[in-house]
């Protein structure tokens, strides 16, 4: 029940097609640095052909069929966390997604929004007109922290699109022999290459903090999880230690890294 639960097939979909467009965006970024010192560079431009064959498919399915499948999923068995990822803090039919908001939590609400009616109705169950259930329809010891889910959801989404317009830019460009020399666009492609992991991040963010208080939904509250053997110095020490080694680890990859990228193909 753990392992196959509802999210479980939905979930791996969407993380893996956005792997993938990790990578491409890893490949694009790389390949845009090397053209911008040699727009002849063979190898830079096979690697950034691949990156948008590759990368153009995957960044719209991570959106489309996956991502929206994923929001059904969580609206039908996790409504409260559906509510707060969408600033739907009353119920309501026709209910509207918002594109742009300013959260606040006291009171919940959402300034300067800018909405389309409707839309999250027929986004979560098909129809338009259908109810979905806002933030004020559950108990207060069972709502997620708002601020942070909802913006969290919102910057992946944000990321996501602007991912699609990229790898779209970059298809546009191949198409009209400007892929090699358009300084501007290898510029963003170069922007852009950490842009995948980040929206990754924040989606995990969504998935974590939007399923508090629970740690198994509906069965195990993360109050309730919470050792009462192992002392909270012992847990930091662990912690420390733990974010110490991915940090050396992160600073050898980067040295790396960046002396891999500077010394180009031919060097390889």
């Amino acid at each position: 029940a753990v392992v196959f639960n509802p999210s479980t097939g939905v979930r791996f979909h969407h993380t893996m097609v956005a792997a993938i467009v990790a990578e491409a965006f890893f490949m694009a970024g790389v390949a845009a640095y090397w053209l911008r010192q040699n727009s002849q560079d063979g190898v830079a431009r096979r690697a950034m052909k691949l990156a948008i064959v590759v990368g153009l498919p995957a960044a719209i399915l991570v959106a489309f069929p996956t991502g929206h499948m994923h929001g059904r999923q969580v609206a039908r068995d996790q409504p409260e966390k559906f509510a707060a990822i969408e600033g739907l803090y009353y119920g309501t039919t026709h209910a509207p997604l918002v594109l742009f908001a300013f959260p606040t939590d006291k009171p919940p609400q959402l300034k300067a929004k800018i909405e389309i009616r409707g839309l999250l109705s027929w986004m979560a169950f098909g129809d338009v007109t259908a109810k979905v259930r806002g933030i004020d329809e559950f108990p207060a010891d069972e709502i997620p922290p708002l601020w942070l889910t909802f913006v969290s959801f919102h910057n992946m989404v944000i990321i996501g699109s602007i991912l699609i317009l990229a790898m779209a830019w970059a298809a546009w460009s191949w198409s009209r022999g400007t892929l090699w020399t358009g300084r501007r666009f290898l510029g963003l492609m170069m922007v852009c290459l950490p842009l995948p992991l980040a929206a990754s991040q924040f989606g995990w963010v969504t998935a974590e903090v939007g399923r508090q208080p629970w740690v198994v939904y509906r069965h195990l509250r993360t109050a309730d999880a919470v050792s009462i053997t192992v002392p909270p110095e012992q847990i930091l020490i662990s912690l420390v230690l733990i974010v110490g080694v991915e940090m050396a680890l992160l600073g050898v990859f980067f040295f790396i890294f960046f002396k891999k990228v500077k010394a180009g193909p031919l060097a390889a």
